[in-house]
């Protein structure tokens, strides 16, 4: 996609013609109707060691309107590629286990770097026993073409914990929303 159509004026007294009301209200319209948007989730666990930070790699697509997500390169990205208003979504399930706390740090072009580039949004939660830890967060993000976002795990309970996999369970997800 790119660039968001822009709607087109007519003038007073002024032929309407197919190619300039398809113009002024058809594309416009079939952009809303399916927006720049793109889904990934791991299908396999992402292994994360106790007190380090792990690059979340995303193996499965959901859905990708706008070329955002490659599962052959840079799995761990979506880039964007129309500038806009987004709602963002990032989310992760740890296993079962009482020690500690489990984090996601969502980063904006950060070259697969815990440090790197820029920290978007951190939600750290306390470990729960008997049970999962499933976190998530979605908020509105303004985004360039060209930006990319990443999102690392962590945890401290003292041993490896693997990510559980699946689709809506380890993920991210953008949709356009405006500009």
């Amino acid at each position: 996609m790119g660039t968001v159509p822009a709607t087109q004026n007519f003038l007073a007294g002024e032929k309407v013609t197919a190619s300039k009301l398809t113009a002024a209200t058809k594309t416009p319209l079939d952009f809303l109707m399916n927006p720049p948007r793109c889904g990934v989730y791991a299908a396999t666990g992402v292994a994360c060691a106790s007190g380090t930070s792990t690059l979340v790699t995303f193996d499965s697509e959901s859905w990708d309107t706008d070329a955002m997500h490659s599962t052959a390169t840079d799995t761990s990205r979506i880039t964007i590629n129309t500038s806009g208003q987004y709602l963002v979504t990032f989310y992760g399930r740890f296993p079962s286990n009482a020690t500690g706390y489990r984090q996601l740090n969502f980063r904006k072009n950060s070259n697969g770097n815990p440090s790197g580039g820029s920290t978007m949004s951190t939600i750290a939660l306390a470990a729960v026993n008997g049970a999962q830890t499933f976190v998530s967060r979605t908020f509105e993000l303004n985004c360039l073409s060209g930006e990319y976002f990443e999102l690392f795990a962590t945890q401290n309970s003292g041993v490896s914990l693997t990510l559980d996999p699946g689709q809506r369970v380890t993920g991210m997800e953008f949709r356009w929303i405006g500009n």
